[in-house]
């Protein structure tokens, strides 16, 4: 008899009694290895402290910028140093305090249509994008395509500006799921792609951007303070 046809068989018997189960049979409850206790945020500047550590740890970029003079010195830095000439983002009311059409076209850099040719955007230096929830744990933004923010801005641009308001740090995924709820699709952003498959040799931004960089923009008050 044929071993392996019946391992196989074994396991479709398992898998049919499985459908075949009636569906008022009482669920049984999770092993005690797959309970665990939410995880609980601590303060703000700790998230925000947090959530940079873990995006320098996937090699990406992190920073903290209050107010506009800080995002306009940290903007310019960030297209000298990755040599932006080109930028698309989205028309997102989270851009407008900073003026960033302006600050863009004063540093030279051609502004590309978000909605136009997606062979643009590939040729496109710099994607800006606005996290709707971000997660210190793991260094994860969310990115709702429902929001009017296409994942193209993340996924094809050489550079991915993440920009993350500090109410938008949440304490787990759980959240980040239930912020999502009904959204026929998001993204989720870990830093760039990486692989080692060549000769065992880490290398990053094989798939999307080469370069993430992600910047905590809150208000020009001692740490994250909210408004009076």
């Amino acid at each position: 008899m044929n071993k392996d046809l019946t391992a196989r068989e074994t396991i479709l018997n398992h898998v049919r009694a499985a459908v075949n189960a009636r569906s008022g049979d009482p669920l049984k409850p999770p092993p005690l290895s797959a309970r665990f206790e939410p995880r609980k945020a601590a303060s703000l500047d700790e998230e925000a402290t947090r959530m940079l550590g873990e995006v320098k740890k996937l090699g990406g970029h992190g920073l903290r910028v209050c107010g506009r003079e800080d995002f306009s010195v940290a903007l310019g830095d960030l297209i000298r140093a990755e040599g932006i000439r080109t930028a698309a983002f989205s028309a997102h009311p989270f851009y407008a305090p900073y003026d960033v059409d302006d600050l863009l076209r004063a540093f030279g850099v051609e502004i590309l249509s978000h909605n136009g040719d997606g062979r643009r955007l590939v040729e496109c230096d710099m994607g800006m994008t606005v996290a709707d929830a971000a997660l210190p744990e793991t260094g994860t933004v969310l990115l709702r395509t429902t929001q009017g923010q296409p994942d193209a801005l993340s996924l094809l641009p050489r550079v991915h500006l993440a920009l993350v308001a500090p109410e938008a740090l949440l304490a787990d995924l759980h959240h980040a799921f239930a912020l999502a709820k009904g959204d026929r699709h998001f993204v989720l952003v870990s830093g760039c792609s990486r692989t080692a498959d060549i000769e065992k040799v880490l290398t990053l931004g094989v798939h999307g951007p080469k370069s993430f960089h992600l910047w905590i923009c809150g208000d020009p008050r001692p740490p994250f303070m909210p408004p009076a």
